[in-house]
């Protein structure tokens, strides 16, 4: 990337307070966050690479980057290939997945490729339940990992939630075994059973953060945002938010977190609909320089 390029995305990150050290949870529109720094060439391998390079040295030796490359798709089809199948969860994901394959955790349904100096720990974290106690989100609390989200609202990329929501055993989700034929790193097959916490289709369309709990994550500078011309990020403080929705919740609130059905159209979720109406008003709104 040239100087100009490098100096619009140091801008945002600095806005963030992305400093070296710093643990990032990465959810981000990869072609919008191109365009805003400059890039042409979107797709090209060399700019990928210069990019999360870049990432990189800016979190230094010390830090570590995580980027989901989630497979849903493998419940349906009851198969999964460690190095091949594809992340259903952003475009940068699958671009980085051709070249560091080797760098993708196990689990089929929540795999992630981790970057850092703690690589080696979270490669052996092999919690079959996607979102079980001992699964890898434990661990992005319990390192203070700040979700940064580029060109998008945060709530697009806290999947965490759902792991808040399995500790606190809610009533709408349920822990869904499923089997697989499994192709690890090494190209060995064979037959795996894991589980994810699924929504029950008889009560549950969509779960997520409220937009009460996004009114009090950025009051109480938990949750951080910056707007550069019209293009939005944010950094969330996944410990402490983690901390606050799961007090609420075991208290069975509805205030944080909640689910919506076709009979119970809750307009204080940030749901699949919601979300571009919540982010024009972002995009519309000032941020703290």
């Amino acid at each position: 990337m040239n100087k100009i390029k490098i100096n619009v995305l140091k801008k945002i990150l600095d806005n963030l307070e992305i400093n070296k050290g710093d643990n990032i949870y990465l959810g981000i529109d990869f072609f919008k966050t191109a365009k805003t720094i400059g890039e042409k060439k979107i797709t090209s391998k060399k700019f990928v690479d210069l990019f999360l390079n870049y990432f990189l040295k800016r979190l230094g030796k010390k830090g570590n980057l995580i980027i989901p490359v989630f497979n849903f798709n493998c419940v349906g089809e009851k198969k999964f290939n460690q190095k091949t199948s594809a992340g259903q969860s952003g475009a940068l994901g699958n671009m980085l997945l051709k070249k560091y394959f080797y760098l993708r955790t196990d689990h089929p349904f929540y795999s992630f490729l981790c970057f850092g100096n703690k690589l080696n720990t979270y490669k052996k974290v092999k919690d079959i339940n996607a979102t079980g106690k001992n699964s890898l989100w434990k661990y992005f609390i319990q390192d203070n990992f700040s979700l940064v989200t580029l060109g998008h609202h945060y709530s697009r990329s806290f999947t965490h939630v759902h792991y808040l929501e399995s500790l606190s055993k809610v009533n709408y989700r349920y822990n869904k075994k499923f089997s697989l034929k499994y192709t690890n790193l090494n190209n060995k097959i064979s037959k795996k059973t894991y589980s994810f916490f699924a929504r029950r289709k008889n009560i549950c369309d969509f779960s997520g953060i409220t937009k009460k709990c996004d009114n009090f994550l950025i009051k109480q500078n938990i949750a951080k945002f910056f707007k550069y011309k019209k293009f939005i990020s944010f950094k969330l403080d996944i410990k402490s938010a983690s901390k606050i929705i799961l007090d609420d919740l075991n208290k069975k609130s509805i205030n944080f977190v909640y689910y919506i059905n076709k009979n119970k159209k809750n307009t204080n979720v940030i749901s699949n609909k919601s979300i571009l109406s919540l982010e024009k008003l972002y995009i519309n709104k000032k941020s703290k320089k």
